[in-house]
């Protein structure tokens, strides 16, 4: 069973996320910042994260820096929204981290199981 590391500080989405994709078949993870995705990341075997790019204790690109450093073949999807700041721009800054995907929110949650799909079967 692939597991989805889902970090995202807005309880809701973590739920969210988790509902769309355990009946895919995946475990999902989560974290409610970046230092606790940063452990859980650590201390067990992730196939894909799914990181929300404006967390406390540690940012999204951020996170994705130190994802990337420890693994450079890591699958990473952004998401963001909410903020005052357009999404789309704030998404741009992840590509740098070679994002597979990027997501606003409201998060397309048809698309993203077909993105987390296509990643995972590769």
């Amino acid at each position: 069973m692939k597991t989805i590391l889902v970090v995202d500080d807005a309880p809701m989405i973590r739920e969210l996320l988790k509902a769309v994709l355990e009946p895919e078949g995946y475990n999902v993870v989560e974290a409610e910042d970046g230092q606790k995705a940063l452990e859980v990341f650590s201390a067990q075997s992730v196939d894909l994260s799914i990181v929300d790019i404006f967390l406390p204790k540690k940012g999204g690109l951020q996170v994705m820096g130190e994802l990337v450093k420890h693994d450079d073949k890591h699958k990473i999807i952004a998401i963001s929204g909410g903020e005052s700041f357009n999404p789309d721009a704030i998404l741009e800054l992840a590509n740098k981290f070679e994002v597979a995907h990027t997501f606003p929110k409201p998060i397309d949650t048809g698309g993203l199981v077909t993105a987390v799909n296509e990643l995972l079967a590769e």
